[in-house]
């Protein structure tokens, strides 16, 4: 690709109380080797030195775009912001505790020139856990490679929901097709799925992000206060319904016919089934499991029925601990 060519890539930058690791995102992204790029930050109402960074790299690039929001009005609604304030042909959303090779950009778009059919592009990942030097695994869209009709990619996403890949390259033409971030608990999962109905997922093999977990899984009551800025969940909502009809929703408006939209509805009706049945399994397992076999018992479940094929495990001890046992949830 011709650098007279290379298109305009928007990368958006949603974040609040960012100051520990805004400094070193930034500088990555600014040292990509794909130049044609516009950075836009929007500040969450951040209560730290967040407002006081980003101006100083106001001053030094005229790549960056700094918008300021006095309250914090939740995750999803930042997320959503920044895309709707760019304008490339091309958009990512970059985290400011994440990094990047200095190649992932250039990567990226040229993959997704390859294959005009494409929505997304990413890279594999190396996941690490805030606090903790072991690299956690090594993630990858394997099982994605050759899945292009609509309904196999669709139920790709359910079966094995391609986390991370939130952070690659998405062609912008087909994410304004989406509805992004609903308000709702894991509208990440629902956004995703969607997307895969306009077009295929492809990625570059190199290891050239690296993802930051957080230490502890957030709490119900923690993962609404981040996408709508309020301190706690009310009674009644349920974030299992809630993300179902997410999902239904979205197809319901997808553009596509009425006879792709019941085979849809049936793949998600077969996969909530499914995850129920699960649900249950782990409850009785729990009553009757003797606790010297509670651990062996929790990595079969898993393993058998809940990990997907796309992850290289680097350390098992720190998987049990941060993975296995919070999803299994007999530990809680």
């Amino acid at each position: 690709m011709e650098k007279a060519n290379y298109p305009l890539v928007s990368i958006g930058m949603p974040v609040f109380n960012g100051e520990k690791s805004l400094a070193q995102a930034l500088d990555a992204l600014l040292k990509q080797d794909y130049t044609n790029l516009e950075i836009i930050i929007s500040d969450n109402g951040s209560t730290d030195h967040t407002p006081e960074i980003c101006q100083e790299f106001l001053k030094k690039d005229s790549r960056i775009k700094y918008y300021h929001s006095p309250e914090n009005l939740g995750s999803n609604w930042n997320f959503n912001r920044v895309f709707n304030l760019s304008s490339g042909k091309y958009f990512m959303w970059a985290a400011h505790d994440d990094l990047r090779d200095l190649s992932f950009v250039r990567a990226c778009v040229e993959k997704l020139e390859q294959f005009p059919e494409a929505v997304l592009c990413h890279t594999h990942t190396s996941i690490f856990i805030e606090n903790r030097k072991e690299r956690l695994v090594v993630a990858n869209l394997d099982s994605f490679d050759g899945v292009t009709g609509l309904v196999g990619r669709y139920r790709e996403t359910l079966k094995h929901f391609p986390a991370v890949a939130i952070y690659g390259v998405y062609r912008s033409a087909a994410l304004k097709k989406t509805h992004i971030f609903e308000r709702a608990i894991a509208t990440d999962l629902a956004f995703i799925q969607e997307l895969s109905i306009y077009g295929s997922f492809v990625q570059v093999p190199e290891i050239l992000f690296t993802y930051i977990g957080r230490e502890k899984w957030n709490t119900i009551h923690d993962d609404y206060k981040d996408f709508s800025g309020k301190d706690r969940k009310p009674w009644w909502y349920l974030p299992f319904v809630v993300l179902f009809f997410d999902h239904w929703s979205r197809v319901a408006r997808a553009e596509i016919t009425f006879g792709l939209k019941l085979r849809l509805w049936s793949l998600l009706i077969a996969h909530e089934v499914r995850q129920i049945t699960l649900k249950i399994l782990i409850k009785v397992c729990r009553r009757v499991c003797p606790v010297n076999m509670k651990e062996r018992l929790a990595s079969v479940i898993y393993r058998r029925w809940m990990q997907g094929p796309n992850l290289e495990i680097d350390c098992e001890d720190l998987f049990f601990e941060r993975i296995i046992k919070p999803q299994v949830g007999w530990w809680r």
